[in-house]
């Protein structure tokens, strides 16, 4: 694909076949993203399609080595199991070599899905050797394309020397005619060949794109020239115009050099994150020794050595050592965090200073390293409303660029003294100054480079409706626990309230810890920790009962004890009082009265305030949605500056808040994709802080991968910055366009000034585009 036009062609060719529900290509990435009826066709179906339309499907044939053949009989199981697979449209199973060569879409399918799959039916299948990916094939094209405008530049730049020579009046050096065929035809027919192909294809499928531009000016003036030699022979040196059809393909070539350059590096994000991926893995086997594999083929359960220095190779948990880890590359935080037994650890971080032994718990696909990249590329494979119009707009523009080239050649020819020559010339410039590849590559350069910036950062968008409705957003409302807090109690005091028996602080605290003993409540956590903390030992109590949102009770020395809210305690009429702070209290009693009561703090985020700020310095109004009491949710909305809060408030009482937001506003809620997950589900913008987890990858519309307030701030302002970005893109490609054409058609601009601004129209939007990778996220 080459510019818009070749977009729209392939999406009407999609809309044109039953079966297909749903489709969206994208120009920068020159992939398609496709739903499908797997009940109506098939992706033979869906390849030919695009084949017919001329363009080229991603498919890539491998060869492998199968252990385990002996007959025809298991030639056509592994060539059963392979064929089972959605993306894999051949496989042919040769016996006499013990190897399978498949043809398959190389973005659909991965090796591992295929050595599983055939290990599954009974054989061992392995790569002969490792394949290139699509950044390497990138790199190729453009390795290519250099040698290419090389070569091509070498045989234009004598016609550009004459050219130059007769503007300055030199008229001593000049070409003969035979010399100047002799460098423009190859440059016209070898190195221009691409654009005859695929304009030729375009026109198969009856549409036109930008190489039916190129070809239609190039071979005018081409072939103009060969009709003022033939037919004026010897006298018609220095009137012919080879030089304009050899320099506007060169200046076509360098655009498209710069170009696949540019765009390479839109693709820095996606690349990083695979480099952070070791090629190899030091796994322990069944006699206790380490063997080194490739990444690929580990296994969940596997148990890998890790050495200082090294990339964790696959996610897993620590089953031997302790260590600092690095995870700045993969969730973007800066400081290495301490890992130790049974603590997880994410694939592509790196082990500071520790000798580890790590579990796999997760492999391929399933990754989180994976998972990242394949949120990135589905961000950046998606379409943005204002691109569908774009779309259409260049769905028209190629043939309206047709008719405007006629017009003005009938207009030199029969309403000025210029002549055929003159008109023909002038037509040439209209035909080459258009531009829809500008137009086509506006949108989705900015949008690739804008989410893999925000990666980096630790942002990840699910797609990319998510990037265009964040630069909406007017106001944000965050769930309290676990967003703007740890979502972790603290005990800070403890106030006896009644001296039974010379009851002390630290008896009090022995009692409370040792009925919270069977809990896993983060209130129970509290107790224990403050008690070994400060050495007290623990015992468990008898006649255990507990009461869900209540509290517990149970048996101590022959003494019952009463643990927990005002409303446990109103159930055995018991009542409260103290001097303490109405915070989260915890209250202990035995059956009579009220022995102590125990103060708790979720302790507020360090960057709570500053996220607050900073929305407010961009004119974001900022909401607090808490389960707490009103004395807890009004002073914590005190401390970070928020007007704006709701206390007491159920899941579905948060969902209704947010609803009621979202008809007046553009609404984000934040919350840490557990707990609030229906609220997160009801806001057009649901952002899951700092889990990094399943389930908020694949539900929330962004997920932050760490826990910090101030990359909601950072997400509004990446998705601001891309979205102006696309404005300023899309203000250039329609006013160049606007500008350029009628000063060709008014004779302004001669065809090599033409071609090289219509090359250089498309880098100037990838460049700025580019500029994205400046970014960085807000300060308070």
């Amino acid at each position: 694909m080459t510019c818009a036009a070749c977009v729209n062609r392939l999406e009407t060719a999609f809309q044109k076949v039953a079966g297909i529900l749903q489709s969206s290509v994208n120009l920068a990435t020159e992939r398609a993203q496709i739903e499908f009826d797997s009940a109506k066709l098939s992706l033979d179906d869906i390849v030919n399609t695009v084949s017919r339309t001329g363009f080229v499907v991603g498919i890539e044939a491998r060869t492998f080595k199968v252990r385990g053949m002996t007959c025809t009989s298991c030639v056509n199981r592994v060539q059963g199991a392979l064929q089972n697979i959605t993306g894999v449209l051949s496989a042919e199973v040769n016996l006499a070599t013990d190897s399978v060569t498949v043809e398959y879409l190389r973005d659909v399918v991965s090796e591992s899905i295929m050595v599983d799959s055939v290990a599954k039916a009974g054989y061992s299948l392995f790569a002969v050797e490792t394949s290139g990916n699509h950044m390497v094939e990138l790199q190729q094209q453009v390795d290519k394309e250099k040698r290419a405008i090389i070569v091509s530049t070498i045989l234009t730049l004598p016609l550009v020397l004459q050219m130059v020579a007769q503007f300055l009046g030199w008229e001593q050096i000049h070409w003969m005619p035979a010399a100047e065929v002799l460098f423009a035809t190859p440059v016209q027919f070898w190195f221009g060949r691409r654009f005859y192909v695929a304009a030729y294809q375009a026109l198969r499928a009856g549409t036109a794109n930008m190489d039916v531009l190129v070809v239609l000016g190039t071979s005018a003036a081409y072939l103009y020239s060969w009709y003022l030699l033939i037919t004026l022979g010897e006298a018609a040196e220095g009137l012919l115009y080879f030089e304009s059809a050899a320099v506007i393909i060169t200046l076509v070539l360098l655009g498209k050099y710069l170009e696949s350059r540019a765009k390479r590096r839109t693709f820095a994000s996606i690349r990083e994150l695979y480099k952070l991926r070791p090629r190899t893995a030091s796994v322990l086997q069944t006699n206790g020794e380490y063997v080194e594999m490739l990444t690929e083929q580990l296994k969940v359960g596997n148990e890998v050595l890790c050495l200082p220095g090294d990339r964790i190779p696959a996610d897993g948990e620590i089953v031997i050592g302790e260590a600092s880890v690095d995870e700045s590359l993969v969730t973007g935080e800066s400081t290495p965090l301490p890992r130790k037994f049974g603590d997880p650890v994410i694939e592509g971080s790196t082990n500071i200073d520790g000798r580890l032994v790590i579990r796999v718990t997760k492999v391929g696909i399933e990754s989180t390293l994976s998972k990242i990249a394949s949120l990135v590329e589905s961000a950046q494979l998606g379409k943005t409303n204002i691109q569908r119009l774009v779309d259409r707009v260049s769905g028209i523009f190629v043939p309206v660029v047709i008719a405007i080239a006629l017009f003005t050649f009938g207009g030199w020819v029969f309403l000025s003294d210029g002549g055929i020559e003159t008109a023909l010339i002038n037509a040439v410039s209209v035909l080459v100054i258009a531009c829809p590849c500008a137009l086509g590559l506006a949108t989705p350069t900015a949008v690739m480079t804008g989410t893999g910036v925000a990666a980096r950062g630790g942002i990840l968008f699910r797609d990319v409706e998510a990037l265009e409705y964040a630069h909406r957003v007017q106001d944000v409302v965050f769930d309290k626990t676990g967003t703007l807090t740890h979502g972790l109690p603290v005990l800070t005091d403890i106030e006896v309230l009644n001296e039974i028996d010379g009851i002390s602080v630290k008896k009090v605290l022995e009692v409370a810890a040792s009925l919270q003993i069977f809990s896993k409540h983060p209130i129970a956590s509290a107790f224990l920790s403050r008690a070994s903390e400060e050495e007290i030992a623990v015992s468990e109590p008898t006649q255990f009962k507990s009461y869900v949102g209540e509290g517990v009770v149970g048996t101590l020395d022959s003494r019952i004890w009463l643990l927990g809210n005002e409303k446990l305690l109103h159930r055995f009429d018991v009542r409260t009082k103290s001097s303490l702070p109405d915070t989260n209290n915890i209250w202990l009693a035995n059956e009579q009265r009220v022995v102590a009561v125990f103060a708790f703090v979720d302790q507020v985020r360090e960057s709570a305030k500053d996220a607050v700020q900073q929305l407010s310095s961009m004119k974001i109004n900022s909401h607090i949605l808490s389960g707490d009491d009103e004395a807890v949710t009004r002073t914590l909305a005190a401390e970070l500056g928020v007007s704006s809060y709701w206390f007491r408030q159920t899941p579905e009482a948060k969902v209704d808040r947010v609803a009621k937001l979202q008809r007046n506003s553009s609404v984000a809620m934040v919350g840490d994709g557990i707990n609030d997950a229906p609220a997160l589900a009801q806001s057009r913008l649901g952002i899951a802080m700092g889990t990094g987890t399943d389930v908020a990858m694949e539900t929330a519309s962004v997920t932050l991968m760490r826990s910090d307030p101030t990359l909601v701030a950072a997400t509004l302002s990446v998705s601001k910055r891309t979205f102006r970005k696309i404005q300023q893109n899309l203000f250039w490609a329609f006013i160049y366009n606007l500008i350029m054409i009628p000063l060709a058609c008014l004779g302004y601009l001669n065809p090599s000034i033409a071609g090289a601004a219509m090359a250089f129209s498309s880098v100037s939007v990838v460049g700025n585009s580019l500029l994205l990778r400046r970014w960085k996220p807000p300060k308070a």
